[in-house]
Parts: C-alpha cells; structure tokens; sequence
C-alpha cells in the first residue's frame, strides 16, 4: 500500500514536471516571437530611413544608383566576398593613445584609461 502511494507521488511529480517544461518551452518560443516581430519591425524602419536617405541625396547632390551599387559592393568586398555582409574585424585594434591591444568591446582601454572607440572615427564599428 505504501509503495503504491509512493509510485503514485514518483508519478505525479514526473508529469509535473513535464508539464512544466511544456510551459517553459512554450514561454520560450512565444519570446522568440515577440522579438522576430520587433526585428522584424527594427527593419523596415531602418529600410525606411535609407530609402529617404538615398532619396535626398539623389535629389540635393545628384548621386546616381549605379554609384550607390558601386559604393555598396566597394563594402561588401572589404572582407574579400561579395556575399552581401559587412566585414566583421576579428583582429583587435590598438589603443589610439596607447597602443596597446584593446580587449573585446571595452569602451576604455584597460591600460590606460582613454576611449577605445572614438565614435568620430568610426561611427560605423560594430
């Protein structure tokens, strides 16, 4: 009888916990979703703002598409492949007042302190 009531209590708690997993992935994907759909969103207003961009300085400068393709692919080939993605940098760049390497993302040189990544410089870095 007690190992009956035992088995019974094993049970439950397997289901129990099942269903919690149940839970926990359905949560899961439902957050996936909800950060496509912003993404999703994040991109047609950057695509947006580029076809205004593109529009006026077509307008106010007279710069033509074929520059544009031109400028694009220019890019696109920095890594060395037209495969329609900007060049990630995988070698660390030197501190500007240093010269020493910076380590990862860091807003700082770890070494002595200035910025790592002047924004004038490179307002494009990833």
């Amino acid at each position: 009888m007690i190992e009956d009531l035992i088995f019974a209590s094993a049970i439950h708690s397997k289901v129990r916990r099942g269903n919690d997993a149940a839970e926990n992935a359905s949560r899961t994907a439902a957050d996936a979703r909800r950060q496509a759909e912003l993404l999703q969103c994040d991109v047609e207003k950057l695509f947006m703002l580029t076809e205004a961009l593109w529009t006026i300085l077509k307008e106010k400068h007279g710069c033509t598409d074929a520059e544009l393709v031109r400028r694009v692919n220019e890019i696109d080939l920095r890594d060395g492949r037209l495969d329609g993605k900007v060049a990630n940098e995988t070698v660390a760049p030197d501190c500007t007042h240093c010269g020493r390497k910076i380590i990862g993302n860091r807003p700082v040189c770890l070494y002595c302190g200035a910025e790592a990544h002047p924004t004038e410089a490179e307002p494009f870095r990833r």
